[in-house]
């Protein structure tokens, strides 16, 4: 997501084993992360971002705050380069430091509109949405959860070898591993669900 989640949703968000506690699950337990995940209706936070590129050996960092609502997401990175992402899963908006808030061609990047909506469905718990488009695996443990998905369908799995999402009442980090072995991990932190409506400000900021 210039913004790093878009060129992550462009260029591109492990079932590892836990040693003792870490069991593999699917059904149930799938279904109760999921319900976590999508319980609250407004979820506020920052996130810091790291990106490893094969052909640059220091990483890229990027860091800021986003908002999830039923109004979509809005990614604002503050550092190191201003900018803001706009995404309801139908259309992206970009504003780069002080220029326009601009509108994402999604019909020409078919890629930036399949992971936009992946996020979203992420995020919302969209047990069905994210089972169209990935092979979904569940790792439990005593600390918490871990998720593979692994992009099944056009453009995705050309690009992406694997999701990795994990947290526990809410996720807390994603990887994202390209097909070219560049990594990405975003890791959320100052999670609030309160208030559980957005502000007259935050609307605001989707409305621009």
């Amino acid at each position: 997501m210039r913004l790093t989640l878009k060129t992550v949703f462009v260029i591109l968000v492990l079932l590892s084993t836990r040693a003792g506690a870490a069991q593999e699950t699917t059904g149930e337990a799938l279904q109760d992360v999921v319900a976590r995940l999508a319980a609250p209706d407004v979820l506020r936070g920052r996130f810091t971002q790291t990106r490893k590129i094969q052909l640059i050996s220091r990483p890229l960092e990027s860091s800021g705050r986003f908002i999830l609502s039923d109004m979509g997401l809005y990614w604002q990175q503050e550092q190191p380069l201003a900018s803001v992402l706009i995404a309801d899963g139908e259309r992206l908006l970009q504003q780069v430091d002080d220029g326009p808030l601009e509108s994402v061609d999604v019909a020409k990047n078919p890629m930036v509109l399949t992971f936009s909506k992946s996020f979203l469905s992420i995020f919302e718990g969209n047990e069905s949405e994210l089972r169209s488009n990935f092979d979904v695996a569940l790792v439990s443990a005593a600390d918490g959860w871990e998720i593979r998905l692994t992009p099944v369908t056009y453009p995705m799995a050309e690009a992406i070898n694997a999701i990795i999402l994990r947290g526990r009442d809410y996720i807390e980090e994603l990887n994202v591993t390209s097909r070219s072995l560049d990594e990405t991990t975003i890791v959320f932190s100052d999670l609030q669900t309160l208030p559980d409506q957005l502000t007259e400000h935050e609307i605001e900021l989707y409305a621009r």
